[in-house]
């Protein structure tokens, strides 16, 4: 446990920062906007084509897929625009994103449990072995790739 001390505090603290911010209006720039989507839609291309090998994982991408375009368009109907400023601004709603940032830290811990209990004395991808790991890691890039 003193070993991954650390790495949970640096987490944590990544965490904190990225829900603080997404609480806070951003600036909208249309570049950055489309290269996180390509970017998104690209490595969840390469995951499923990669990584996904039995029913139960594809079971899983399919419900996490439908859940974060679920997410995501309700989180963009509740998102306000300013556009009366040079460069507009947006501002997420707190609650679905934290709602998505509470998934986040549940899909770490799920990870880190069922890796160990799998296998702990190896690396282990856990999108190959859990419905779980792949519903959550697909709604994320379902949810951000419809959000942006």
């Amino acid at each position: 446990m003193n070993q991954l001390l650390p790495l949970i505090l640096i987490v944590v603290l990544v965490l904190g920062f990225r829900l603080r911010r997404m609480a806070a209006e951003q600036t909208y720039r249309s570049a950055t906007v489309w290269a996180r989507v390509v970017m998104l839609s690209l490595v969840g291309l390469a995951v499923l084509v990669l990584e996904m090998r039995s029913i139960a994982t594809l079971a899983g991408l399919g419900g996490g897929f439908f859940v974060g375009l679920a997410l995501g368009g309700l989180s963009l109907s509740r998102t306000r625009f300013r556009t009366d400023t040079d460069p507009p601004r947006y501002q997420t709603n707190p609650y679905i994103g934290a709602v998505v940032g509470g998934l986040f830290v549940v899909r770490i811990l799920y990870d880190s449990i069922h890796i160990r209990a799998i296998a702990p004395s190896g690396p282990v991808n856990p999108l190959t072995y859990s419905w779980v790991a792949a519903f959550l890691y697909f709604l994320f890039v379902t949810y951000w790739s419809v959000y942006y």
